[in-house]
This record gives structure tokens, C-alpha cells and sequence, in this order.
């Protein structure tokens, strides 16, 4: 298998107290799948009707949402790990720890070995110019 091309955009910014100009990397996104669309791609990849994979797709997120929001990790196959984080403040007393000592929820994503070696051993990172 062969390198990944993955495209980056360079921006130029004015920033700073010194109002410099400076180039910014970022991805350029090729698009945005939606879950229609991903269901679609799912069906014409497995030969399983559309109406059986959105069921099955529906349900599984219910079931990860769900999960997720009782204080469980759900290993999302080898693509990763979700999980739900919180910050919270230090208190010096117990009475101030606790659920009033949260101040940041969110939910967590940390990627499997196996995508992690995918993106460090087999992208190459070019810009439009670059792509032949």
C-alpha cells in the first residue's frame, strides 16, 4: 500500500503586535460526509440494503451516546476510544469538591495505534502546488 496524499492549504495572516505577515498550515478538508451519505457508502461497500445499515448505524450511536454519557469508554473499533472528560477546580475544602467543582464538560477522542501509525507512516503532506 502506498503513501496517502493529503492536501494542505498555507494561509497568509496579518497578526501580532508587530503586524507581520505569516503563513499558516492547515488541512484542506475535502468535504464534510454526512451520516446520509456515510450509510449510503456503508450499503454500496457491504451489498446490506440502506434501511438495514441506517437501523443498525442509528442505534449503534444511540448506544454510544448513551454509554458515553454514564461514564463508559467505547472502543469505536481501531479507529479509536470516545470518552466523556470533564475540568474541574481544585478545592482545598471537600465541600467544594465534587459536581460544583466542574467546570468543563466535554466528550474525548483518543485514536488507535493502528490510525496513529497510518498518519505518521503512511500520509505525505503536500500542498495544492505539489499534487500532480
Amino acid at each position: 500500500m502506498g503513501k496517502k496524499n493529503f492536501k494542505l492549504k498555507i494561509s497568509e495572516r496579518v497578526c501580532g503586535i508587530d503586524k507581520k505577515t505569516r503563513y499558516y498550515t492547515s488541512p484542506k478538508r475535502a468535504t464534510v460526509i454526512d451520516d446520509e451519505q456515510l450509510i449510503k457508502m456503508a450499503s454500496d461497500d457491504s451489498g446490506i440494503r440502506i434501511e438495514q445499515i441506517a437501523a443498525v448505524y442509528r442505534s449503534l450511536f444511540t448506544q454510544v451516546k448513551e454509554l458515553v454519557c454514564n461514564g463508559h469508554s467505547v472502543q469505536l473499533g481501531d479507529l479509536g476510544t470516545i470518552h466523556f472528560k470533564i475540568h474541574a477546580k481544585v478545592s482545598e475544602e471537600l465541600e467544594g469538591a465534587g459536581g460544583a467543582a466542574v467546570r468543563r464538560k466535554w466528550v474525548g477522542f483518543r485514536v488507535s495505534k493502528h490510525v496513529r501509525d497510518l498518519l505518521y507512516n503512511q500520509m505525505n503532506f503536500v500542498t495544492e502546488s505539489e499534487v500532480q
